[in-house]
């Protein structure tokens, strides 16, 4: 079955069901290397067999292919969605939770996740750069996990200095969009914090160059953009955005820092009609509440939330790990399957579980 086949199809059974009623990861993991353009792998790589359609009830089951209209994320059936879920750890660092099919289910089910963000570590010590294969195989775990779970999935370059990298980052994405592309599950996040760079002259064309090799092979799924000082300045990238279909950009919080100038900069760039995907946040301190002595500013982020929910914006919270550190959901040493009763919780694990759960 071709892969523009699977989507169509899925997405036309989807539609049906929309309107009718109102293991771990792969045993296999073969390298991703950069996409052979004359090729014609099958969906998800060699090695894997992709679900012939998404569980039923999952996300993906309900919403199907999801698009931008209007400023918004909308579903297979026209409607605004608002997604909700979490973000890995650095991949190069996380802990084997996103990588635990069985956890993801947890959540899914228990919590109502619907998004999970593969934060793939592009420059520190065993992240891409030096070991692309081994990151590559992290994303792909959890990208298949997901797929299999109908959950979404943004495949995250988590790179503060991407413009640098920009080659390296077209190659994986065009082999990743080659790889994933035919299923209505991926997002594309190709640039995760620009810090204090210029938007028209640096970031922009960075984010046109790396769109570009992805259309070439996925032609539909979202992208989402990086703006600049640390994705905070969306509000500049309205003022001048990329042009093309199906993209969105992220405005990242930590709450103990980033209060009402923040949300009025995102206010304004939505108001100018600009998508927006939280693609990280935290009722912390920006430095993800590394001080265990710090606190959790809860009421700054529910004023966040309620941004949010009025502007149905969807949201990957920062991040599911288990350390002391007060962005960190979970307590050292939980369990990697679920189960994430009240005593593993840490941080401002209670907080980001009760706004999914909304």
């Amino acid at each position: 079955m071709a892969l523009r086949e699977w989507r169509g199809g899925f997405v036309a059974s989807v539609m049906a069901v929309v309107v009718g009623c109102g293991g771990e990861g792969a045993s296999e993991r073969e390298p991703l290397v950069p996409a052979d353009p004359n090729a014609n792998p099958s969906p998800g790589g060699s090695g894997w067999q992709a679900p012939a359609a998404p569980e039923a009830g999952s996300p993906v089951a309900l919403h199907g292919q999801l698009s931008v209209r209007d400023g918004d994320l909308v579903d297979a059936a026209g409607a605004p969605v608002q997604l909700k879920g979490v973000s890995t750890m650095w991949l190069n660092w996380e802990n084997n939770y996103a990588s635990s099919k069985d956890g993801m289910r947890w959540l899914r089910d228990n919590w109502g996740l619907s998004v999970v963000r593969a934060a793939m570590g592009i420059e520190p010590a065993n992240a891409y750069l030096n070991n692309p294969t081994g990151m590559a195989n992290n994303a792909r775990t959890v990208v298949r996990n997901a797929i299999e779970l109908g959950l979404y999935v943004i495949i995250d370059w988590h790179d503060h200095t991407a413009h640098m990298h920009q080659q390296q980052a077209s190659d994986y994405f065009a082999a990743a969009a080659q790889e994933f592309g035919a299923f209505p599950n991926v997002f594309y996040e190709t640039y995760n914090e620009p810090m204090q760079v210029d938007w028209t002259t640096v970031v922009k064309p960075y984010h046109e160059a790396v769109t570009a090799v992805i259309r070439q092979h996925d032609p539909d799924n979202v992208i989402i953009l990086g703006t600049p000082t640390w994705s905070q300045r969306v509000d500049i990238a309205a003022t001048n955005p990329v042009v093309g279909t199906n993209l969105m950009y992220t405005v990242h919080f930590y709450s103990c820092e980033h209060r009402g100038t923040q949300r009025g900069q995102a206010l304004a760039a939505r108001q100018l009609g600009l998508p927006i995907f939280v693609t990280e946040w935290g009722a912390t301190t920006a430095n993800g509440g590394t001080d265990p002595n710090g606190q959790v500013c809860a009421e700054e982020a529910q004023l966040w939330h309620d941004f949010m929910n009025q502007e149905s914006i969807s949201w990957t919270a920062w991040k599911l790990d288990d350390c002391t550190d007060l962005s960190c959901l979970l307590r050292t040493a939980a369990p990697r399957t679920g189960g994430w009763t009240d005593e593993w919780l840490n941080g401002h694990g209670p907080f980001v579980r009760d706004r999914m759960m909304e």
